[in-house]
């Protein structure tokens, strides 16, 4: 009997796995690397063991730590979770050689389902219909670049240690083959620590069909029906559904057989998933997953069960407790992968704090690992959550799901959530006339470079001003006089006072006076943006412009604008807008603060003697100190400001006077 689980793991699956245990009344630890002190799984679950330093190979990969951590905390079984060790038989061996119970296959099974290639010899055993090619891999280039060109193109390279799309390439032509498989090998000895490679005649434009499947350990096997993941990029899995629609009633049978067949000749124990590709009416083996998937959400919400719940059974009993015939499957789920990642430098990871999330709170399942405040950290994965929503049909759900995705907010790392809300309201998606390189041919129309609305980076530039420069807190516009003339002067907009900058985009900005007291004026790319800002709670503002009213999130730094602009956060720079423009101050002695910003210190008083280059006043602004000098050996005729005062750009701080001159003093 199972009492406490130590989690070997962490981020959102942790805690979607004390969720089940907590429910099912087990105690539950877990374990943390040192760039994962504060993550939530350590503060969601409560007792969390040190295991390394922040690289996982310090850390989640390193088994004699784990090992002690669960003897540490009391664990009598260890759930390793998704990823990191989930897959190793060398891990699962070693906990149970230290009398734990292992929430997973045996090792033995995990060894023949370890690689590609032996997979492979597995299902062709099973009499499961296999891709042509061979069932070896091979760590020599040569010997591969040998394999590829006695097979007609185009062919598949894979990591035979790999998942996730990592260490494949498809080789269309032999130009440059050396340099692709050298590629591919690289790839696979960093991500798996093994860089042989499997060769396999390409399928063009398939379907990626999975079979979830369970086993007692002792020949009982069940399905838990299937799971289409054929909306991928580079054969990572992007949108996940169930049950998978787009399989005739015959092939959902044979591929299911196929997938029960396998699993039994392993004696299968625990929870897996089969893996296929399918194209017209055929379908091929693919590979074992001998864990939890990422997407069991979506079978878990058609077939109203808790797979979490399934596996603790059968390792604590070793029995299903589950019938084929007692598994049902009802209506339609979809889950969208929100990561921290910019789709248009290659789904480049964006490691980073985050600075605001906000995640749907109905009608959505929503599994995450991190909150606001949360770091995204470049040693892990950058899932930020998973949204799944269930449906009457596949339209239905995606476009609930297309709504979800559009609800959320997610500021200070850069982010799928445009490419995800592009993808979904892509007609030949929403058809299902895809497959999987769908992504890859049409990338551009997903992930094309759009400027920021020129209202956008006028409210930006007001919610700035507003939170660094504002006077009375009642009314944040109060500090800026010259935006609120009460004449009925709609005065023309000043020199720039700030510059908004994003990558190689720069928006200088300007303000104009306004003759309402709730309106602010602001001058973007030469055009005048009228808006109403209305603060709402915490991070929201009310944004009313040219009859139309929507809900804006910011969060505003010194130096920084972070603003969610209808799914896109733009992340906006700060600068002070210095220009040539105050050629007088040498003549004439008159100092001018050459940007907005809060006056520090002043070291004279009115009537002191100064030399040239004495300084004068310094001035803070974004973090910098502008020291304001004397340009001039003279007396102090003037000075118009005091420290701690706000000042504009171009406010009159000082005139300094020719000593026995006649400057004339400031009014």
């Amino acid at each position: 009997m199972i009492k406490k689980i130590l989690i070997a793991n962490r981020g959102e699956i942790a805690c979607r796995i004390a969720d089940t245990c907590e429910r099912l009344g087990l105690a539950v630890a877990t374990i943390h690397s040192d760039a994962d002190r504060d993550a939530l799984h350590v503060r969601r679950i409560g007792e969390s063991v040190r295991v390394g330093g922040g690289a996982a190979a310090e850390s989640y990969l390193n088994i004699e730590a784990i090992i002690a951590a669960a003897r540490a905390v009391g664990a009598d079984a260890v759930h390793p979770g998704i990823g990191f060790l989930s897959e190793s038989p060398l891990f699962a061996q070693a906990v149970e050689a230290a009398g734990l119970v292992f929430v997973g296959p045996r090792p033995e099974t995990m060894r023949r389902f370890s690689d590609k290639a032996s997979a492979k010899r597995e299902a062709i055993a099973a009499g499961v219909p296999v891709i042509e090619g061979g069932t070896d891999s091979w760590s020599d280039a040569q010997a591969v670049a040998a394999h590829v060109r006695s097979m007609p193109l185009p062919v598949l390279l894979k990591a035979v240690a790999g998942g996730g799309g990592r260490g494949v390439r498809v080789v269309q032509s032999l130009e440059r083959l050396d340099e692709t498989i050298e590629s591919a090998m690289r790839e696979a000895q960093v991500s798996f620590g093994l860089p042989d490679l499997l060769v396999e005649q390409f399928i063009d434009k398939p379907r990626h069909i999975e079979v979830q499947i369970a086993g007692d350990g002792k020949g009982g096997v069940i399905h838990i029906f299937e799971r289409e993941c054929t909306l991928q990029r580079r054969f990572q899995k992007v949108i996940e559904e169930a049950p998978a629609v787009s399989l005739s009633p015959a092939l959902r049978t044979a591929i299911l057989g196929a997938a029960l067949r396998l699993a039994q000749r392993v004696r299968y124990r625990g929870l897996g998933t089969m893996e296929f590709l399918a194209a017209g009416d055929a379908f091929w083996f693919l590979e074992c997953n001998p864990r939890l998937q990422v997407e069991h959400t979506v079978t878990e919400e058609i077939c109203g069960l808790d797979l979490v719940e399934l596996q603790l059974r059968i390792a604590a009993s070793g029995s299903l407790g589950l019938a084929q015939e007692e598994v049902q499957a009802q209506g339609y789920a979809v889950q969208a992968r929100i990561y921290a990642e910019d789709p248009k430098a290659g789904f480049m990871p964006s490691a980073g704090a985050i600075r605001l999330l906000r995640l749907p709170d109905a009608g959505c399942r929503v599994d995450s690992g991190v909150i606001t405040g949360s770091e995204v950290t470049p040693h892990y994965d950058a899932m930020v959550a998973k949204l799944v929503v269930r449906g009457r049909d596949r339209a239905d759900g995606l476009n609930r799901l297309r709504a979800a995705i559009d609800q959320c907010v997610l500021l200070g790392v850069r982010n799928n959530l445009d490419f995800l809300s592009r993808l979904l309201d892509d007609p030949r998606v929403l058809a299902n006339e895809i497959d999987n390189r769908f992504i890859d041919r049409e990338l551009d129309r997903f992930v094309a470079e759009e400027a920021p609305d020129g209202t956008a980076i006028a409210a930006a530039a007001a919610l700035w001003i507003a939170r660094w420069h504002a006077g009375d807190p009642k009314d944040p516009w109060s500090g800026h006089s010259a935006w609120r003339l009460d004449d009925g002067v709609r005065a023309a907009p000043a020199v720039p006072a700030l510059l908004l900058r994003q990558g190689d985009r720069e928006w200088p900005i300007a303000f104009a006076s306004a003759d309402r007291q709730d309106v602010v004026r602001v001058a973007v790319d030469g055009r005048l943006h009228e808006l109403r800002l209305t603060p709402g709670a915490g991070d929201a503002f009310q944004l009313d412009v040219e009859g139309r009213s929507e809900t804006l999130h910011a969060v505003i730094d010194e130096d920084t604008i972070h603003l969610q602009w209808r799914r896109r956060g733009l992340r906006l720079e700060v600068h002070p807008f210095l220009s040539d423009e105050a050629p007088e101050e040498g003549r004439s002695g008159r100092l001018v603060s050459p940007l907005m910003g809060k006056i520090i210190k002043v070291n004279v008083r009115e009537g002191d003697t100064v030399t040239v280059d004495q300084p004068l006043i310094v001035l803070e602004s974004m973090k910098m100190e502008i020291r304001i000098d004397a340009p001039h050996d003279g007396v102090v005729m003037s000075l118009n400001c005091a420290q701690g005062d706000l000042v504009e750009r171009h406010a009159l701080l000082a005139v300094v006077g020719v000593e026995g001159g006649q400057q004339e003093k400031a009014e």
